[in-house]
């Protein structure tokens, strides 16, 4: 989570909308859940496994989305 925050930091020194930043995000969680998910699970032919990593990946997704929020609410407090 803290590539999220450095990821963000980044984004926002160059000027780019907080909008924007948390789109760029959500696209690089999707990128890379899509990445681990066809790496790990996508050579095995079990539909638990994938339920199970979906909401894996929902869960964690959240939790990621939540800390950026957190942090681009607070950036200006500290």
């Amino acid at each position: 989570m803290q590539f999220d925050i450095i990821l963000a930091k980044y984004l926002l020194n160059k000027n780019i909308p907080v909008s924007t930043v948390k789109y760029i995000l959500s696209i690089a969680y999707l990128l890379t859940s899509l990445m681990l998910y066809f790496i790990v699970f996508a050579k095995q032919p079990s539909f638990g496994s994938g339920i199970s990593f979906m909401l894996v990946f929902v869960l964690f997704g959240y939790l990621r989305s939540k800390n950026v929020e957190n942090y681009l609410k607070n950036r200006n407090k500290l």
